[in-house]
C-alpha cells in the first residue's frame, strides 16, 4: 500500500480493480488517483469499469505482457532501478519488522471494545498471535484458502508466497463459508500439496456440513483452521465503531464445539489455546494429511479484539429519524461473551 501510493503508471495484469483492492484501508487512501493505468483483461467488460483507464488492452495476461516485453528495449526501466529495488527492500522490510512486533488490535479513539475484549480474556491468544504461530508451522509450498471475517482478514498481512496459485481469496462480493469449500477444491486439483483452510467460527458454521462430504473415501484431505472466538467479528466491527460500542445479533454460542463436530464426521479434531500448541497441532495435522489422508480440524481458541473493517467507507454515522425520539430507543447491552 505504502508502494503503489508512489506509482506514476500502474500495469494492471488481469486484476479487476475491484474496491477491496483500490479503497483506504488501515486509514491510508493509497491508491495512486493521478497514475496512468493499463489495464489488461481477457473480458472486455472490466476494461475501465471501476477505474478511468489510459489504455485498454483485451487480451491474455501471459500472451500482453510478452508482446510487451518484446517491444522494449534491453535497457528499459533502468534509470533508478536501483534505487527503487532499495526502496522496496526497505519498505518490506520494515513492514515485516512492524508486523513480528505487533500482538494485539489498535481500537479508534473514542471507542474501547479491543481494551474490554483483552481484559475479559487475559490469557487467551489475540489474532496477531495466532497469526504468527500458524506462519511456524505453515509449509511454504502450501495452498491456503481464506473466509471472508475479521481475524482472516488481520491474517492477510501474514502468509507470503514465492510462487502464484496458492492463494484463493473470497473476492469482492464476500461468500461467507467459502473457506472450507475452496480448500477441498484445491486438494482434488492439486492432491500431492499440503492444503490449509482458515474461516472464523461464524463463516465455518455455515459450511461445516461438507465435512460429511469429506469423509467420503473418494474425497481427499485437508486441514482446516477455525478460529474460534464467539462472535461475527467483521459485523461486530461494523457495529461498534459506528453505534458508539454498541452491538446486536453477533453473539455465538459458547456450547458447540467445531473440534467434536469434526472427529464426529470421523476426521480429527483439536484445540489450541497457546501459541506452541497451535503451531504444534497444525504441523502434525499437516503431516497427518500428506502422509495418513487424515482430514484435522483444528479448532484456535481466541480473544475477541477486533481489527480494521473491511469498508469504512461503506457506512457512516447513523442519523436522527423523523418521528422518532431517542429516549425511545432501548440501549443495547454491553457485554464480552
Amino acid at each position: 500500500m505504502e508502494l503503489i501510493a508512489k506509482a506514476d503508471v500502474v500495469l494492471a495484469l488481469g486484476t479487476r480493480l475491484n474496491p477491496f483492492s483500490t479503497l483506504p484501508g488501515y486509514g491510508i487512501d493509497y491508491w495512486p488517483n493521478n497514475a496512468k493505468i493499463i489495464q489488461v483483461d481477457i473480458n472486455p467488460d472490466r476494461i475501465g469499469l471501476t477505474k478511468p483507464v489510459s489504455v485498454g488492452i483485451v487480451g491474455d495476461a501471459k500472451k500482453v505482457s510478452q508482446s510487451i516485453l518484446s517491444e522494449l528495449a534491453p535497457n528499459a526501466g533502468d534509470a533508478g532501478r536501483e534505487e527503487r529495488k532499495h526502496e522496496i527492500a526497505q519498505t518490506k522490510s520494515r513492514w515485516a519488522q512492524q508486523l513480528s512486533s505487533m500482538d494485539h488490535e489498535d481500537d479508534d479513539p473514542g471507542t474501547s471494545w479491543n481494551e474490554r475484549a483483552r481484559a475479559a480474556k487475559p490469557d487467551w491468544l489475540s489474532p496477531r498471535k495466532a497469526w504468527r504461530a500458524i506462519q511456524a508451522a505453515l509449509p511454504r509450498e502450501a495452498i491456503i484458502s481464506s473466509d471472508i471475517g475479521n481475524n482472516c482478514a488481520i491474517g492477510n498481512a501474514y502468509p507470503s508466497f514465492e510462487v502464484g496459485r496458492k492463494y484463493l481469496a473470497p473476492g469482492l462480493f464476500g461468500p461467507c463459508g467459502y473457506g472450507l469449500p475452496a480448500i477441498v477444491g484445491a486438494k482434488i486439483g492439486c492432491p500431492d500439496t499440503p492444503v490449509v483452510g482458515f474461516a472464523g467460527d461464524g463463516a465455518f458454521g455455515i459450511a461445516v456440513t461438507e465435512l460429511t462430504a469429506i469423509g467420503r473415501s473418494e474425497w481427499p484431505a485437508i486441514t482446516m483452521v477455525v478460529f474460534r472466538n464467539y462472535q461475527w467479528g467483521a459485523e461486530k466491527r461494523n457495529s461498534t465503531l459506528w453505534y458508539d460500542d454498541n452491538f446486536v445479533g453477533t453473539e455465538l454460542d459458547d456450547n458447540v464445539s467445531y473440534a467434536a463436530i469434526a472427529k464426529a464426521c470421523g476426521h480429527k479434531g483439536e484445540v489450541a489455546r497457546t501459541m506452541d500448541e497451535l503451531t504444534e497441532k497444525l504441523d502434525a495435522a499437516v503431516k497427518n494429511q500428506m502422509e495418513n489422508g487424515k482430514t484435522t480440524v483444528v479448532e484456535v481458541l481466541i480473544n475477541q479484539e477486533l481489527g480494521e473493517p473491511f469498508r469504512r467507507d461503506a457506512m457512516k454515522k447513523p442519523v436522527v429519524v423523523a418521528g422518532i425520539d431517542p429516549a425511545d430507543m432501548r440501549p443495547q447491552r454491553k457485554a464480552v461473551a
